[in-house]
């Protein structure tokens, strides 16, 4: 028995058993996605796709956006045609999704208990699979680009193709590809020099097509560089400069993408990159594991075609921008490495240190090991299980809230969502005995509205008052830096539209309107919001608030205790 389950587990033969997987990870990610609530970053690609015009698409909003336009043109003739807003996300994400897995499952070398496991991965499976965002086609493109590399020298296009698809859908695909072009160029320079005729990489056809793809990844670039008034890198104000500090958490998060990409959960949700700096001590064993890595990569001769896009996305990721769902573009890339090598090489070639040392061992250390290499096929699907338990057991909120709206009509009034604010100073300046945000002291961006492009979603029209209100059909935001003068005139022009008759969640309500009764309003519900990640979910409360006048005058609402706005 268990000489035949190593037979199956290590064979690398295709047949039913991908076909099965195929159909069971279609049934869980459908299964899923029936419960999940789009997050904000889904409602806002849809937001711009349904309001946004085709040139603010293609040359203005991927300025503020930071991704090429690719995920919001495929979303647009869904969006303008009125499809369903949940049903339209899920299908087109898990249609590339799907196509991504059949790529993995069909044509890649792994052996079958590998190959049926990895669809389950937490980043194929959930994070890519479930939250419908760009990345689903980033990783379609790399797998393709995987099964392209080996005869990448004799057939070119199809490869430079499948990075070109890469570009076009996210920077990180940038990244990625330019760093694959950079190693592929040095070996086509090394190939040259060894033949002694340098000078005929100059006519070389693969050279010529990469200068393509660079022209095709400067244009998408030009694309996405960003505005010089968006909200990013400490550009909190229009007349600030970006800048991007550089710390303890900045170095170790360089080694936190690779060990969150793989087995290890220290970057979450409402975390900041300096927070890492506090788990020094547990993040320094991980940079030994780190260089274990470097060294089973240069034992398969494959450390430069790793480490120049990994350090490239690393830099990048450490000082400028990354959030918890970029470390699985790593998963992807540390895939596709595998990949590659166990193409060329039919398995993973361990040092011969290594190996001598395992020898050495005895029976029980093996089987400890063997497991503990094991964990990171297993752990991931671990966090898809749970991530996926949390998403069908809990509200994310948004589609309550909705429903909570209509049922009492309340877009029939004056609605006002919550904005942006940025607390002055250090925070740990507010957190003596008692204090709340009431208390602290904020910048305000009344332009940037997360709330509002989310809920906005699941209705017809812009149902804020304060949402964009120079052009209120525009139901996706812009990611601008203001001056607090000017976020004074937007709140003169909100002044305008008189006191709202409802409120989406607490805010500093008196700094719109300084002359309000915050007694006035009452709580009439509150709605907790998880969002799940690995084994994970960050909570918090919403909370709705109507006009007393407004309460007497529905009748059926229930006041609520709850902290009053300020």
């Amino acid at each position: 028995m268990k000489e035949k389950f190593k037979s199956w587990a290590f064979s690398k033969e295709h047949g039913k058993c991908d076909v099965i997987t195929l159909i069971i990870y279609l049934l869980g990610v459908c299964t899923v996605s029936f419960f999940h609530e789009p997050w904000f970053d889904e409602a806002q690609a849809w937001a711009i796709a349904r309001s946004g015009s085709l040139k603010e698409i293609l040359f203005e909003i991927p300025h503020y956006e930071g991704h090429p336009p690719l995920w919001d043109l495929i979303l647009l003739p869904f969006a303008k045609l009125g499809a369903p807003y949940e049903l339209s996300l899920a299908i087109v994400n898990i249609f590339f999704m799907t196509l991504a897995v059949a790529v993995l499952l069909f044509k890649s070398p792994f052996p079958k208990l590998i190959r049926c496991l990895l669809p389950f991965n937490f980043f194929l499976f959930y994070q890519y699979g479930v939250i419908s965002r760009p990345y689903c086609i980033f990783v379609l493109a790399i797998f393709l680009a995987a099964v392209c590399y080996k005869n990448r020298n004799e057939h070119p296009v199809k490869y430079l193709l499948c990075l070109a698809l890469m570009c076009a859908v996210h920077s990180y695909g940038i990244m990625i590809a330019g760093g694959l072009c950079i190693v592929w160029l040095i070996e086509i320079f090394i190939e040259y020099k060894k033949s002694g005729k340098l000078a005929g990489i100059l006519k070389d056809r693969r050279c010529w097509l990469m200068f393509c793809l660079l022209v095709f990844a400067l244009l998408v670039m030009a694309a996405i560089v960003p505005d010089e008034n968006v909200f990013l890198g400490g550009k909190t104000t229009s007349e600030t400069e970006m800048s991007f500090p550089i710390g303890v958490g900045n170095i170790l998060f360089y080694f936190v993408m690779l060990s969150d990409a793989i087995f290890t959960s220290f970057y979450n949700y409402g975390m900041d990159i300096s927070d890492l700096a506090e788990q020094l001590p547990t993040i320094i064993v991980l940079i030994f594991v780190f260089i274990i890595f470097m060294v089973v990569l240069h034992k398969n001769r494959k450390l430069l075609t790793f480490i120049i896009p990994y350090s490239i996305v690393g830099v990048f990721g450490s000082i400028v921008y990354a959030s918890p769902h970029h470390i699985g573009v790593v998963t992807a890339f540390v895939i596709f490495t595998f990949w590659i090598i166990v193409e060329e090489n039919g398995s993973v070639q361990l040092p011969d240190r290594m190996l001598k040392l395992y020898d050495k061992l005895g029976g029980k250390l093996k089987f400890v090991i063997k497991a503990i290499v094991f964990l990171p096929v297993l752990i991931p699907i671990a966090w898809s299980g749970a991530s996926s338990y949390f998403d069908i057991r809990y509200p994310y909120w948004f589609d309550e809230a909705a429903d909570f709206i209509k049922e009492y009509h309340l877009d029939d009034y004056k609605i006002m969502g919550m904005w942006q604010q940025l607390i002055k100073g250090d925070p740990e300046d507010y957190t003596y005995f008692g204090s709340d945000e009431s208390d602290y002291e904020w910048y305000d961006y009344p332009e940037i509205q997360g709330v509002s492009v989310s809920l906005d979603s699941y209705f017809d029209k812009n149902i804020f008052y304060n949402f964009n209100i120079d052009d209120p059909n525009k139901v996706f935001l812009y990611y601008r830096a203001n001056t607090q003068e000017q976020a004074e005139e937007t709140f003169t022009k909100w002044q305008e539209q008189g006191e709202p008759d409802i409120v989406i969640n607490r805010c500093e309500i008196t700094k719109a309107y300084p002359n309000i009764d915050v007694d006035d309003y009452v709580a009439v519900k509150r709605i907790t919001a998880y969002k799940p990640y690995k084994f994970t979910t960050s909570d918090q409360y919403i909370t709705i608030y109507v006009t007393k006048d407004l309460f007497n005058k529905i009748g059926t609402l229930e006041e609520l205790t709850a902290q009053k706005l300020y």
